[in-house]
């Protein structure tokens, strides 16, 4: 058997193999373990309260507003402190024009705090 032939039926495996499990797996994904996850889990879990600034400053802002940005966002490691006490994390999304644009929230022991928001310009 040479080297094409080789080639050929490891390729064929490779596409069978592939092709089996997106049959069997293709509705679960794997993404639910990755670091972004866990801390947007761990921040809808633990329950969200709004910091007593950030109601000063945006009265109009509720907690469900800051979720819908969870669900959607993407967390900022370099702009964050996981490492820090209490552990903080930036979470962003792409919005449209006024909508919530980035939250800051800490990770407290009884509930996640939210210390700042920014809006899309």
């Amino acid at each position: 058997m040479n080297f094409w032939q080789r080639l050929s039926r490891f390729g064929i495996g490779i596409v069978l193999g592939i092709g089996l499990s997106l049959y069997f797996f293709g509705g679960r994904g794997c993404g639910s373990w990755l670091p972004s996850a866990q801390i947007r889990t761990s921040v809808v879990e633990g329950g969200l309260q709004l910091s007593e600034e950030v109601i000063a400053q945006h009265p109009e802002i509720s907690v469900s507003d800051v979720l819908a940005l969870v669900s959607v966002a993407d967390v900022d490691f370099a702009g964050s402190g996981p490492r820090e006490t209490p552990q903080w994390y930036v979470l962003r999304a792409d919005v449209a024009p006024g909508d919530l644009r980035e939250v800051e929230v800490v990770l407290a022991d009884t509930a996640s705090v939210v210390r700042r928001v920014a809006f899309q310009e």
